[in-house]
């Protein structure tokens, strides 16, 4: 999933208001963060074994608790970074191809294969996300156009990915 992770941080933003937004979205990334991280420094991991595998989420999951926790005394709001990091995964099994473990079966619906199949899935896990954001009672001063712009730009940037796609069925990885 790529735009996607978005509506799931915006998601758990309605469950516990007090974390902030970025946190929500460095959260929702963190696998990426580290498959970005690793091919920066040459170390590129084609199978994502080291970032989208079940254990490795399991311990940025952890990292992301206990490193939330210990800064804001928020164990509740550990959990929630916690499960954000945890979405990263299940989110990308619906729109990918990934590892459980080491020497493990990758397992994925593979939508990026079908980017018709992928814009639905993303679009309805954006959708879902911003409307849940955009409900929150701190929220409810928003107008109908501070809505439209925020999703209308998540969407736009997703079938954008799309499109890409659809014209070149495949980009780099890295």
């Amino acid at each position: 999933m790529y735009i996607g992770h978005v509506g799931a941080a915006l998601a758990a933003k309605r469950v516990r208001a007090s974390i902030g937004l970025l946190v929500l979205l460095i959260a929702t990334y963190a696998p990426d963060w580290i498959d970005t991280g690793m091919c920066t420094f040459g170390a590129f991991d084609p199978n994502e074994v080291f970032s989208h595998s079940i254990p490795a989420v399991l311990i940025l999951a952890l990292l992301g608790f206990a490193v939330y926790g210990a800064v804001t005394r928020d164990w509740t709001g550990a959990l929630v970074v916690a499960g954000v990091v945890v979405s990263h995964l299940l989110l990308d099994w619906i729109t990918g191809y990934k590892p459980t473990w080491p020497g493990g079966p990758m397992i994925g619906l593979q939508l990026y294969d079908h980017p018709i199949a992928d814009f639905i899935a993303e679009g309805l896990t954006i959708l879902v996300g911003t409307v849940l954001y955009a409900g929150m009672s701190s929220r409810r001063q928003w107008r109908s156009a501070d809505f439209s712009i925020m999703l209308g730009a998540l969407i736009a940037m997703q079938l954008t990915i799309d499109i890409a796609h659809l014209l070149m069925k495949s980009l780099p990885k890295c």
